[in-house]
């Protein structure tokens, strides 16, 4: 399809060319009567050819002022014949070294092609060796291929010769300018997964300082300090990010943000007065609040909340978070599970949240019951972990190693 896309092309061309010598040669001929007109030849020369085509039949006339040339239709043909292969050699003459060029380059695109292939061949043998004689071969050439650069790239992280990638790099970026942002991306994401934060980063903080609303470069950087657990940088830059990031992602973050600093009991007002209004009712963003006011003791604002929340979306960490209240109403957060109970009587989660409660009330059999029902709808490593310590609370030593076995075959 493409083959016969470019002949079409060709014959246009041509068709192109064939009509503008004969335009050409028509101008050429107006000329050279306007340049005769203003010479002082004699008539008679000009009609000495006569004699010569005398004899020949269908003849051409052409006057111009007071100028005048006869000649044959056979000659005049054969004329402007010799006129356009002369007007082709001299465009060939004229357009043979640009011709040359592409001839030499074509054949070294071919060159780096064929390069190329080889080392993906040898890659796919596992020579590795051999395959980074031929990529950089194929890199060295006047036509390098960017996947040639890629590939040493990567296999020069996956080697752990980090300065080897950088040379790579910036051959990349020396000999394809026009993918530089591209070469830096696909190198910062492979020193991500590879651990080299800093590196990394080297690559994120340039392409940021020439275009500072790169998404991808945000998303790069964003991701590094997550992975670095810079959590003052994120929280600074956190309105910044909004715009790239999306809102799942940006509220797990902050979360992460609100848990850190309750570990380290550090205070959460700075971090939830710095959360973007387009996240500020997502659901990881309530259970953020919720875990920072039962950090601070604030039972009534997070039940209230809770009670409100649950029934809404039925959100396991929400519903988690239930068992998690003071222990002073543990009978009125039970009564209010169980009645959730009887609307979702096949929910997990909620089951789990009983026997958390009955546990705190000391009620080990009623524990027992709602975990074993939890672990019936959905077995997890956790719930068999609860169920043997509520198995070793009863007495029951037997069963609660067989739990914990249950425990380790789940997780595993």
């Amino acid at each position: 399809m493409i083959e016969k896309r470019e002949q079409g092309a060709k014959k246009k061309n041509r068709f192109g060319f064939f009509i503008g010598f004969f335009l050409a040669l028509i101008a050429v001929i107006s000329l050279g009567l306007f340049w005769l007109d203003r010479q002082t030849l004699d008539q008679q020369l000009l009609s000495s050819f006569d004699g010569l085509i005398e004899d020949l039949n269908g003849y051409v006339l052409l006057e111009f002022f007071q100028y005048s040339l006869e000649t044959s239709v056979p000659i005049l043909f054969l004329g402007m014949l010799l006129a356009y292969l002369l007007i082709r050699i001299l465009a060939l003459i004229w357009r043979s070294p640009r011709i040359i060029r592409e001839m030499l380059a074509n054949r070294s695109a071919k060159r780096t092609q064929r390069l190329f292939n080889d080392s993906l061949i040898f890659l796919s043998k596992g020579d590795a060796r051999r395959a980074k004689k031929k990529l950089k071969s194929a890199s060295s050439t006047n036509h390098p291929i960017l996947q040639s650069f890629l590939i040493n790239i990567e296999m020069s992280i996956d080697s752990g010769d980090i300065a080897e990638s950088h040379n790579w790099v910036e051959k990349a970026s020396s000999k394809l300018p026009e993918v530089k942002d591209y070469i830096y991306i696909f190198a910062s994401k492979l020193l991500i997964d590879a651990g080299c934060f800093i590196d990394a980063r080297s690559y994120v903080d340039e392409l940021i300082e020439s275009n500072p609303k790169n998404p991808a470069a945000n998303q790069l950087l964003f991701k590094i300090l997550n992975d670095t657990r810079d959590y003052d940088l994120i929280l600074r830059k956190i309105f910044e990010f909004s715009d790239y990031i999306n809102d799942d992602e940006l509220a797990q973050t902050i979360h992460g943000l609100v848990k850190n600093a309750i570990a380290n009991q550090q205070p959460t007002k700075t971090i939830f007065e710095r959360i973007p209004r387009s996240i500020d009712a997502h659901p990881m963003i309530v259970t953020s609040k919720i875990e920072a006011w039962i950090s601070n003791k604030e039972y009534l604002k997070a039940e209230t909340e809770l009670r409100k929340q649950i029934p809404n979306n039925w959100n396991k960490e929400l519903i988690l978070l239930y068992a998690e209240l003071g222990d002073d109403k543990v009978n009125e957060l039970s009564e209010r599970t169980d009645k959730w109970l009887e609307e979702r009587p096949k929910d997990a989660n909620l089951w789990l949240v009983a026997s958390r409660l009955a546990q705190k009330d000391g009620l080990w059999s009623k524990a027992q019951q709602c975990i074993e029902r939890s672990i019936e709808i959905r077995p997890t490593s956790q719930t068999y972990t609860e169920l043997a310590l509520i198995l070793s609370e009863l007495g029951e030593k037997q069963q609660a190693s067989e739990a914990l076995k249950l425990a380790r075959q789940t997780s595993g």
